[in-house]
């Protein structure tokens, strides 16, 4: 049996609400954002949806300055210059 990726959570709701709030110790930080950017550069099908809709993706990382634990991740769509 496949077990779940603890990241793909993630993943799916910065996918759905294109953003998502994580708290986690700062040590975790790094780990935390190259999973769920591994987690992005598997989903194909996410891949494949943007490019019918000529449209580019980036996520964009925040972090609180008055909570030092808490990351932001915010998943910005572009349409590019192919589908003006």
């Amino acid at each position: 049996m496949t077990q779940v990726s603890k990241y793909l959570p993630i993943w799916d709701k910065l996918k759905r609400d294109k953003r998502c709030r994580i708290t986690a110790p700062i040590a975790f930080h790094r780990t935390i954002i190259k999973m769920v950017k591994n987690k992005r550069d598997d989903d194909t099908a996410y891949k494949y949806e943007l490019a019918e809709k000529h449209m580019t993706h980036t996520i964009r990382i925040q972090k609180d300055p008055t909570v030092k634990t808490v990351i932001i991740f915010l998943l910005e769509e572009r349409i590019t210059i192919n589908g003006l």
